[in-house]
């Protein structure tokens, strides 16, 4: 239940050791890098580095590949070892992304290649049987050929009248309708020929430039082709395999490396160099894990440190799990400075007291309770604790009223029915914020302790003068409420008062003559008056602020009177759904209202009376790089 105390350590170094030094030592600790340009004035010109664009390139070709060789990874960063530089992991994986995408070009090319040769030997087979030596034919001089098909009834045509035609015709093959033939003629008679086998719908195929053997042995040549580049595309798949396993090793390695490098780059942002080739860090450290570093450091004996105190350090609260959640609503309004009190402890007690007297119902603080649970299990802690802490709250608040679910005859009080007595219940409003005002007056002095301000513990309207004024004058009105009487005369109460208001209104004064000192610079009386005014209205607003913790539960037990109101009203099924949704609303509705009322009480009322909250927060260096992410 404190803020941690910090220490600046100032690293250097050459820069060649600098990635080791962050990935090795300072990712592997809680610190705060802080900007070195801001801390460092050295007299020289300090420069940022410059972003490594090639880290950013080098992970896409790698993501690339990974994807391709169907490797599953995380984008999540995980800090690595770094045993290669970015150029050399840059140089394997466009190698190997180049590596890849050629053989899966020379596969796709031999896929094509093998169906086009597929589609060829089709055609061919349709003349296999023509035991003929083609390049013998393609050599005639005056004897020309033709290969195609023709309809097989203009074929038997062409037959009838083959012996009056200066041509020979073979016929190869048929498929369905049409007939595939080869036919000669001499040079003489080819124009008139050919004009015959046209009219009967002959179309002429071209054979291959290349068929210079027979059909079948043209055949066996292409299908030993087709072979050849099966037998290729197997070893350029072995060869795939061989990188997809090296992805899965060494590849995933590089991007587990590049991704620390992108780290290193990303905080780099804050490191500075000299013109000399070295390097400044300065950090935020925790004093209780500086040996840890500073065992580190003395390890890499080029590196040079420094350690030291500075007047502003980052913020770091120290507390149990039991409370640590409730920090979060200490940093909604501001992180405590170095010299200020932690009000984390402060804030727990408060809102639960407060949440709970507000909301004090045992049902719904049950399902709040229940919901926490499940936020808790859904890996929400922080706003899973402060639920469950407020069901919890209002569970216990709601036994003390006998209130479940809003029903007040269930069981029976045990401190107070809202309801039944509404004037006890806003006294006992009013009692427990002005124990709160006077515990957060107690902070302040206590913050005043530890600043060595004598002024604030017992000269300002929260310290010392502050509490005896506004405890002498709540005694008074309260016992003149139970007695009808004063507790001391008229004119003590008088005096009293205005002394303890005229040391809070002149505690400047009164410190420059305690401390010897002439005053620089004199407030209007005018404006004394004003503050004093407005101290008087503070305290009268801020007690009265706490009628509405009363207000809020007379408010809950009214709500829930009136749900069963319109209840009582249906019958059957829709009585018990509008008793049912009228839960639900009441529980969101009241549940979001007196929340949001639960922190402006804790906030306006309470740490505007001994809290700055001007401090900034800590931030570890993972949180820094996830910001920057």
């Amino acid at each position: 239940m404190s803020v941690e105390k910090m220490k600046l350590l100032g690293i250097n170094g050459d820069t060649s050791l600098l990635d080791g030094v962050l990935s090795n030592i300072l990712f592997k600790s809680e610190i705060q890098i802080e900007d070195a340009k801001k801390i460092y004035n050295k007299g020289w010109k300090l420069e940022y580095f410059e972003y490594n664009y090639k880290i950013k390139e080098s992970l896409k070709k790698c993501e690339n590949l990974l994807n391709k060789a169907e490797v599953k990874y995380s984008k999540e960063w995980k800090l690595s070892v770094i045993e290669n530089s970015v150029d050399k992991i840059f140089e394997s994986i466009t190698n190997l992304n180049n590596s890849y995408d050629e053989c899966l070009k020379i596969i796709e090319n031999n896929e094509k290649e093998n169906e086009k040769t597929g589609k060829l030997i089709n055609e061919i087979s349709r003349i296999e049987n023509l035991n003929i030596n083609m390049k013998k034919i393609y050599d005639l001089e005056y004897i020309k050929f033709r290969y195609g098909s023709i309809p097989k009834k203009n074929l038997n045509e062409i037959k009838k009248e083959i012996e009056n035609l200066n041509c020979i015709l073979f016929e190869t093959t048929e498929e369905k309708d049409r007939a595939w033939i080869i036919y000669f003629t001499t040079e003489e008679f080819v124009r008139t020929i050919d004009g015959i086998f046209n009219i009967q719908k002959f179309e002429r195929e071209l054979l291959p430039s290349d068929l210079l053997k027979t059909p079948k042995e043209y055949i066996i040549s292409l299908k030993e082709q087709i072979r050849q580049r099966e037998f290729n595309t197997n070893e350029l798949m072995q060869r795939i395999d061989k990188i997809k396993r090296r992805a899965a090793t060494a590849v995933l390695g590089y991007y587990r490396e590049l991704q620390t490098y992108d780290k290193i780059n990303t905080i780099k942002k804050y490191i500075v160099h000299d013109q000399n080739n070295n390097f400044y860090i300065a950090a935020w450290v925790p004093i209780e894990n500086l040996p840890q570093i500073e065992l580190k450091l003395k390890e890499m004996q080029e590196i040079d440190y420094v350690i030291e105190d500075d007047e502003n350090p980052p913020t770091k609260l120290k507390n149990s799990k039991l409370i640590k959640p409730f920090e979060e609503l200490v940093k909604m309004y501001g992180m405590p400075k170095k010299d200020e009190l932690d009000p984390t402890w402060f804030v727990a007690v408060t809102t639960f007291i407060m949440f709970g007297f507000m909301f004090g119902d045992v049902g719904h603080g049950l399902v709040f309770l229940f919901l926490g649970i499940l936020l808790i299990i859904k890996k929400q802690k922080v706003y899973g604790t402060i639920i469950f802490s407020a069901g919890l709250s209002s569970s216990i608040f709601g036994i003390l009223y006998g209130s479940v679910f809003g029903k007040e005859d269930i069981i029976k009080p045990i401190l107070i029915s809202p309801m039944g007595d509404i004037t006890k219940m806003l006294i006992l409003g009013v009692v427990v914020g002005t124990i709160f005002i006077f515990m957060a007056m107690i902070l302040n002095i206590v913050n005043g302790l530890k600043n060595k301000d004598f002024k604030k513990i017992f000269l300002s309207e929260n310290g010392l003068a502050g509490i005896l004024f506004y405890g002498f004058v709540l005694a008074n009105v309260a016992y003149y409420f139970l007695k009808n009487s004063l507790l001391v005369p008229k004119n003590i109460i008088i005096v009293l008062s205005v002394f303890l208001v005229l040391i809070i209104m002149f505690n400047e004064q009164i410190m420059n003559i305690i401390e010897k000192k002439r005053a620089k610079s004199k407030t209007p009386f005018v404006e004394k008056v004003f503050e004093i005014i407005e101290m008087l209205l503070s305290f009268l607003s801020n007690t009265i602020s706490f009628l509405r913790l009363a207000a809020f539960a007379i408010n809950h037990a009214g709500l829930c009177m009136a749900v069963y109101l319109l209840s009582n009203m249906a019958s059957g099924t829709g009585s018990i759904f509008i008793a049912i949704l009228g839960n639900i609303i009441v529980l969101v509705l009241e549940g979001l209202i007196v929340g949001i009322q639960t922190l402006r009480l804790e906030y306006y009322e309470l740490f505007s009376r001994f809290y700055d909250g001007s401090g900034i927060e800590f931030k570890p260096i993972k949180t820094q790089l996830e910001e920057n992410v």
